[in-house]
């Protein structure tokens, strides 16, 4: 079945040769960013833009979630205020270049669509157009990140089930997403590890000014620069977790989490609650 995303096989030459061009005569066209947050969804993706962005050296995009290597490559027909939810790749690099700063020493965005399982073609697309770029994602105890999405879908009215049937049904993304190395091992194929820097959502509320100090390393900014207004990790109310449902959650991620132990070399301590 034909997606409309296009393929992401092929050479990085090849792809970027295939990027929507839309008048790539506008002197910003070659401002493109030095860092992307790639997710994962409900781990923290607001606060980090907020402390990327806090810093002198950088610029995170005005407009959060700008989506652009997802997405189909012809605009859809309907009302363009909603494209950035379907992926704004149609858009070009003339457009993704606008939404930077160019007087920054680092710009940057945050998607954590990037990391979606909806949304194998963006690898392919990022390392075409960036391939230098530093990589953030964020992780945080699964089953809280699927009980926060939950929560979100609740509020929007998009989800009616009880929780237990949402989070266990394998036709959502609940758990999916909650698998952390699954949802960034494809970026592994097309980037360096040392492109990517891992954050837990858990130690940045309760260490920032570690954990953001570690940010700014990575991305070759000052790490000793600080900032005196804290940022709000966020933490919004979620349901309470019937019983069972930890054990049965934590039995579909456990394989996916001893992955992510190994690749980041750290035991996660937070996610064995």
């Amino acid at each position: 079945m034909d997606t409309g995303v296009g393929t992401v096989s092929g050479s990085t030459s090849d792809l970027r040769q295939a990027v929507p061009a839309v008048g790539c005569s506008s002197p910003h066209t070659d401002v493109l960013p030095g860092v992307i947050v790639i997710g994962a969804m409900k781990c923290g993706t607001s606060a980090v833009h907020a402390y990327l962005d806090a810093h002198p050296e950088v610029a995170m995009s005005g407009t959060k979630e700008l989506n652009f290597f997802n997405g189909p490559e012809v605009a859809p027909d309907d009302d363009a205020e909603s494209w950035w939810r379907t992926g704004q790749w149609h858009r070009g690099l003339q457009w993704y270049s606008s939404q930077l700063d160019p007087s920054a020493r680092v710009c940057g965005e945050s998607s954590p669509a990037y990391t979606s399982p909806s949304c194998p073609e963006v690898p392919a697309r990022m390392a075409a157009v960036v391939p230098a770029v530093r990589l953030v994602y964020l992780v945080r105890d699964p089953l809280q990140r699927a009980l926060s999405q939950y929560a979100h879908h609740r509020r929007d009215g998009t989800e009616r089930r009880p929780v237990a049937d949402a989070l266990l049904d394998p036709g959502s993304e609940y758990v999916d997403r909650s698998r952390f190395f699954e949802r960034v091992e494809p970026f592994l194929s097309w980037f360096d590890r040392r492109q990517l820097h891992t954050v837990v959502q858990e130690r940045l509320s309760r260490r920032a000014a570690g954990e953001v100090a570690a940010l700014y390393r990575h991305v070759g900014v000052d790490p000793e620069w600080r900032d005196e207004q804290r940022v709000n990790v966020g933490r919004s109310g979620r349901p309470e977790v019937p019983a069972g449902l930890r054990e049965a959650f934590d039995e579909r991620v456990r394989d996916d989490v001893d992955r992510l132990r190994s690749l980041v070399d750290d035991e996660l301590e937070e996610f064995t609650r």
